[in-house]
């Protein structure tokens, strides 16, 4: 089950990037998170660092379908905001570091926390999470995720509040999450029920132990 456009499933889904087409037959997994969220942090050092490497040794990780959500949560205001904006624009322009890149943002966490960012402009926090990237991306362009985090002035001149090129993929991420009912960060769905013993602070051996009884 993938609720995801189609052109993110090689970005979001985990070893998307070998996907041809829509996976069949898979227990779907979703990890909702905001990279301002330090819960969401440790879930997605376990997921990355734990839960896939023992899914694998038992053999079943090809049985799911593991997926990220974008969740942007306003009381963190436009440092969350800008955060999944430039890692969107990361999945877009070089969709199999998509992940590499949400590590490097939680390994990053604290540099865009609100006592941080609070003198910051917009524009000059797209800088930082731009530099970030190309620091520690292979071969991204700055350039070419500037193109697409740019506001860029109007045809005619007049105020527009149409946003960047990104805007879509953010009010999709945002209407899935509000539809199915999704408000607090990190939250896992399987085949989207949320699953609330899914936490942060759950083991990893237990969440294995979760999953492979949902197959």
């Amino acid at each position: 089950m993938v609720n995801l456009p189609p052109k993110l499933y090689t970005s979001h889904i985990y070893n998307g990037s070998h996907l041809e087409s829509v996976p069949k037959g898979k227990t779907s997994v979703e990890f909702f998170i905001d990279y301002n969220c330090p819960f969401s942090g440790k879930i997605f050092r376990k997921l990355d660092g734990e839960i896939i490497p023992l899914l694998r040794e038992k053999g079943i990780l090809e049985k799911f379908e593991i997926t990220l959500i974008n969740v942007i949560q306003p009381w963190h205001h436009i440092n969350s905001g800008t955060s999944h904006e430039v890692a969107l624009a990361v999945a877009n322009a070089y969709p199999d570091q998509f992940w590499k890149f949400s590590s490097v943002l939680f390994d990053n966490i604290e540099s865009f926390y609100d006592t941080e960012t609070y003198n910051l402009t917009r524009k000059q926090l797209y800088e930082k999470l731009i530099k970030l990237a190309v620091d520690n991306l292979n071969g991204v362009s700055a350039q070419k995720l500037w193109e697409l985090v740019e506001i860029k002035p109007s045809a005619d001149g007049k105020p527009s509040n149409s946003g960047n090129l990104l805007a879509k993929d953010v009010k999709y991420f945002t209407r899935y999450h509000r539809t199915i009912g999704v408000h607090v960060t990190p939250t896992v769905t399987v085949n989207g029920i949320v699953f609330n013993q899914i936490e942060s602070s759950t083991d990893a051996s237990k969440v294995v132990e979760i999953l492979e009884a949902q197959l």
